[in-house]
């Protein structure tokens, strides 16, 4: 018997000095009580909240200001034309709603026989018809529009500001009959740092009206040091008919620095080359020697302004 009553005083000896350890623990985060004060502190306490805390509240929004180095609160991201970022790869991969770009570019052949004997134009709009929808079209000529193409396009979100969804119309001549594409592109870009971004499949592939599809694919590379400044660097896959014979594949490439004073304002000069993979022993130019991809050249100075 006197062994059962010891048992038991232990036994509450351990489940009062537990409660007493952990009922700290579960109060702070267990609901508190909250209780009642008389009526004479209520009325005290609202007479001094009227007098002082009042007050008090009325100073701290006198006091509070806009921090002028905080950047515009925008929702989703979406941007106006007063808050549209100045770096490039901060801008949205569609035009916001309502907001216009315009693209004009003026550029010259500078290969090795033939520079500055022939030039061309280039001009590109970009309209936001929603805030991840927009619509584009544009022209391009070179060799004094002896080569020249048109295109229409439209441009929506998969997943916003990371791919897009884009399908157009083109048409190109100077090169044998003039020809009907619908171009299919997804537009992709990743940022892993605020400077760099890696950009890719502004057009995949091209569906041709009286031909086999043509491989199109492209990537490039945004490098930004600075807001106001970009070198962006691309290249082109162009396989014709699915051949994927090697003197078959072309691989135009570019590389562009580009200058950004505002929001509104862009301006700078693309170079370009027409194939980084010459057909072994190609001599265009008649010299005598194989080309290199050097030989082919185009210079473009462009600006872009936003409305």
């Amino acid at each position: 018997m006197l062994s059962r009553t010891l048992l038991l005083r232990l036994a509450l000896v351990t489940v009062a000095g537990t409660a007493a350890g952990v009922f700290p623990i579960v109060a702070e985060f267990g609901p508190r009580a909250a209780f009642a004060d008389d009526d004479d502190e209520d009325e005290d306490d609202d007479d001094g909240g009227d007098d002082e805390g009042g007050e008090d509240g009325e100073e701290e929004e006198d006091e509070e200001e806009v921090d002028e180095d905080q950047p515009p609160v925008t929702a989703g991201g979406l941007y106006t034309i007063k808050t549209y970022p100045q770096g490039e790869i901060q801008r949205p991969l569609t035009m916001t709603k309502g907001i216009t770009e315009l693209r004009l570019g003026l550029g010259f052949d500078i290969s090795n026989k033939t520079a500055f004997e022939t030039g061309g134009l280039s001009g590109d709009a970009r309209y936001g018809l929603q805030d991840n929808v927009e619509l584009r079209a544009g022209f391009a000529g070179i060799k004094n529009f002896d080569v020249w193409n048109a295109y229409a396009a439209f441009e929506g979100s998969i997943i916003y500001d990371l791919v897009d969804f884009r399908a157009g119309f083109k048409l190109a001549g100077g090169v044998g009959d003039t020809k009907a594409t619908l171009p299919i592109g997804f537009p992709f870009r990743y940022a892993p740092k605020e400077q760099v971004a890696v950009v890719a499949l502004e057009e995949a592939f091209s569906i041709d009206f009286d031909g086999k599809p043509d491989v199109t694919p492209n990537v490039g590379v945004v490098i930004q040091p600075a807001p106001i400044v970009a070198l962006i660097l691309r290249a082109s896959l162009i396989i014709p008919d699915f051949d994927f014979t090697a003197d078959n594949v072309v691989v135009p490439a570019s590389a562009a620095v580009q200058l950004t004073p505002n929001n509104h304002l862009d301006a700078g000069m693309e170079f370009r080359f027409g194939n980084l993979k010459l057909p072994e022993g190609q001599d265009i130019d008649g010299d005598g020697m194989a080309d290199k991809f050097y030989d082919d050249r185009f210079l473009l100075f462009f600006v872009r302004y936003r409305l």
